[in-house]
């Protein structure tokens, strides 16, 4: 089992100060979260909601078929740490930016 984990420990003024990840996986999902949380390190949260499991792909150079996984269980765990932020700090959202993986097709 894969486990991913995403905390935006420090947002100033709507930036991204500091994100740290938890990762247990192979050196694919690592490699991912670590990529995804440089990605959006000091940069508003409407640009890491836009925040795409290509661009962290393509940000590693690629990824082997079998692994383009391990980008999208990162790119989801960046978006569901900003919707952790948003509902924990009271801050209205569009749902729409926030797949419900637990109806979702993709997900199961």
């Amino acid at each position: 089992m894969r486990r991913y984990y995403e905390n935006l420990s420090e947002i100033e003024n709507d930036i991204i100060v500091d994100v740290k990840f938890e990762t247990f996986g192979c050196g694919s999902a690592i490699a991912s979260s670590s990529m995804a949380t440089e990605m959006i390190k000091g940069k508003p949260i409407s640009d890491a909601l836009k925040l795409t499991n290509d661009a962290v792909a393509e940000a590693l150079h690629g990824l082997p078929a079998h692994k383009l996984h391990c980008s999208v269980l990162a790119e989801e765990a960046i978006k569901g740490a900003l919707k952790d932020y948003y509902d924990k700090n009271g801050i209205e959202y569009d749902a729409k930016q926030f797949p419900d993986c637990a109806h979702c097709e993709h997900c199961h």
